[in-house]
């Protein structure tokens, strides 16, 4: 599947029939599989929320909703040939849920009667159509560790509906994390979708704006006609978003990402290394991460190396590298996903005296750890990352010696 890569969020190029044929494969798999519908609004609001970011480039397709995509993706030197809205896409699943006699669940609208109204209006559309059940979820919020509704007996009441899909219209960026963080607990459905508020529109609660409007991809000119209030979000999707897109363009060509790593020793002298999780590939490094608006270097580097460690105690700064360690993105495709040229980096020196117990790492970021010796920092490290290992070898080395000869003297 052909995709592009917009502020870092990867979207699919794909045709209505070409996802259709997607979704038959899903439907007869042994997997679970998700649907997300990027738009410009949705892609915004993952620069700054990372967990999103990671779950809609996790999805199994990603659907191109709005016509700002399209001219975004020209900008940045692609080409996105399709555009599918999710609220066409979800009707054409309606009626091929309809011949195939997959069983369906609403979840999602403003409240109860908005999700049994569509269920309602859907069923005398597609009559033959099988709704095996409808709700709305109530309260969406994040509890204990994971989204959750307030509805306790949603999660069962799915299970015994024994729908095959279920459509979900919490909005962004409740209804894409309820999705990832609870499908693996309805092992009847194969396919989860998430559709914003287009269970309002099949309510009749929110009209869609004409067939001309939205082939010309101005929907959100007639959002804002018959809601006002919606200008800010109007605003954000169309100026702001186009705005950063220029800048995404020109950071690629010019910019380096100010980043850190963390070179962790133990009381032993042994350094803390990580095997990433978003490759095959025997990827050891550092942990490492972007230093983000507003934020010192040694507080990045301390909010990295809790992030990805789970670390919070017993750890200090005893030092920095002298020298900036910045290189380029190897591929075209590295410098799409994360909109810069390249990065450059502080090394910096951080000492460890807790326990391994309290060693916690982020799954999406790590798979494994080691502690590795000094004279084996530098054959264990990743192919691309060994220049930055020779550098965190030789200033440790200095390092150390320096603080020896202090303690001689």
């Amino acid at each position: 599947m052909k995709s592009v890569y917009i502020l870092g969020i990867e979207v699919s190029d794909i045709s209505r029939g070409q996802a259709l044929g997607q979704v038959k494969i899903f439907l007869e798999s042994k997997n679970q599989h998700f649907i997300v519908t990027p738009n410009p609004e949705i892609v915004l609001t993952a620069g700054t929320d990372g967990s999103l970011r990671r779950i809609l480039n996790h999805a199994d397709i990603a659907l191109p909703d709005g016509i700002g995509l399209k001219i975004a993706a020209r900008i940045l030197g692609q080409k996105l040939h399709h555009r599918v809205t999710g609220a066409d896409f979800m009707q054409s699943i309606l009626e091929l849920s309809e011949a195939e006699q997959w069983p369906v669940f609403l979840l999602g609208g403003l409240n109860e009667k908005v999700s049994e109204q569509a269920a309602w209006r859907l069923r005398y559309q597609y009559k033959k159509l099988k709704i095996v059940g409808h709700a709305s979820g109530g309260v969406v919020e994040f509890r204990h560790g994971r989204w959750q509704t307030s509805d306790a007996k949603l999660l069962d009441n799915i299970k015994q509906s024994h729908a095959k899909i279920i459509f979900v219209g919490f909005g962004c960026p409740k209804q894409e994390k309820w999705i990832y963080q609870n499908l693996d607990k309805l092992p009847t459905v194969k396919l989860a979708m998430t559709v914003g508020g287009t269970l309002d529109f099949f309510a009749g609660e929110r009209k869609r704006a004409v067939y001309l409007l939205r082939t010309l991809g101005l929907e959100w000119l007639w959002r804002l006609i018959i809601e006002p209030s919606r200008f800010k979000r109007i605003w954000n999707a169309t100026a702001v978003f186009m705005w950063r897109v220029i800048q995404w363009r020109v950071r690629i060509f010019f910019v380096y990402r100010k980043n850190v790593a963390a070179a962790i020793t133990n009381e032993k002298g042994d350094f803390l290394l990580i095997k990433r999780a978003d490759t095959h590939e025997e990827h050891w490094q550092f942990p490492q991460g972007g230093v983000n608006h507003g934020e010192t270097e040694e507080q990045a580097v301390l909010r990295e190396v809790r992030e990805e460690t789970g670390i919070t105690n017993n750890i200090r700064i005893i030092g920095k590298h002298p020298d900036k360690h910045t290189y380029d993105f190897p591929t075209a495709w590295h410098q799409k996903l994360n909109g810069f040229k390249g990065q450059t980096q502080n090394i910096f020196y951080l000492l460890y005296t807790g326990d391994d117990s309290h060693i916690v790492l982020d799954e999406h970021e790590a798979e494994s750890y080691e502690w590795v010796s000094l004279v084996n920092v530098i054959p264990k490290t990743h192919s691309r990352r060994k220049r930055m290992a020779h550098m965190v070898v030789d200033g440790y080395q200095k390092y150390a010696n320096r603080t020896q000869t202090k303690q001689a003297s």
